[in-house]
């Protein structure tokens, strides 16, 4: 017993001195952003993504300062990372827009219809909150359903009530199930300046079109050291993994 509380002691100084590290190294990665020392703030904030890859802090902090070198590319690729875990922070979101404005490649509709915002606002909405919610109506469902059974209370106003709690647990598993169909969508951004989009996954194929750096698409297919792409317009093809992000 003895053993085990002295590995638990060490094992508790040892994880406090690499989180101490990690703060300093957080804190100098800061001033030198702060002293416009980008490329110092980058090794950083870069060695720390490492370390913690899902933490959204440092993925932000990675966008503002690849933003700040011109690199859009990089900067759009992890704001949206970010996005991922936190898709309604507002200071992301913001600077997200800055970035795509800057390579004027923003894959966002201008569309202003109905469908069109209901989905952006259900793009602001985490999978853990739609299934939290989803959960909640398929909750209430089940006990005025079991009110029922039991005849407790007005039978007319218990099946009102289920027929529209039932409404709104269809609705809300929808909306769960395009957000997840959404975050589980294998997407990318262009790194390269201008990328060739080739119509199989060849140099020596024919060449569709180009895209440029910031551009966003999806990934339908891999082989080897090539992607197949769709973007937002529907168009299709192969490009090299070298010039892209992989969120």
């Amino acid at each position: 017993m003895n053993y085990l509380k002295y590995f638990c002691l060490i094992y508790f100084i040892l994880t406090s001195l690499l989180f101490a590290d990690d703060s300093i190294r957080l804190k100098e990665a800061a001033t030198f952003y702060k002293n416009q020392e980008f490329d110092k703030a980058l090794t950083i904030y870069n060695s720390l993504h490492k370390s913690y890859p899902n933490n959204i802090d440092i993925m932000y902090n990675l966008g503002n300062t690849y933003f700040k070198l011109n690199n859009n590319g990089y900067a759009i690729a992890y704001y949206l990372k970010a996005l991922q875990w936190n898709p309604a922070n507002d200071d992301i979101r913001y600077n997200l827009s800055l970035a795509r404005a800057l390579v004027q490649k923003s894959t966002e509709e201008s569309n202003t219809s109905i469908i069109t915002t209901i989905m952006a606002w259900l793009r602001l909405l985490s999978i853990n909150t739609l299934f939290n919610i989803t959960m909640l109506f398929l909750f209430i469902f089940l006990i005025i359903f079991r009110l029922i059974q039991l005849k407790k209370l007005n039978r007319e106003l218990l099946a009102n009530a289920i027929v529209i709690s039932g409404l709104f647990f269809i609705i809300s598993l929808s909306f769960f199930s395009y957000r997840y169909f959404h975050f589980s969508q294998d997407k990318g951004v262009v790194l390269a300046k201008k990328l060739a989009v080739y119509a199989g996954p060849s140099e020596t194929l024919s060449i569709l079109f180009y895209i440029h750096e910031g551009y966003e698409f999806t990934i339908s297919k891999n082989t080897g050291d090539w992607v197949e792409i769709e973007l937002a317009n529907g168009f299709k093809g192969w490009a090299s993994k070298s010039g892209l992000f992989r969120l």
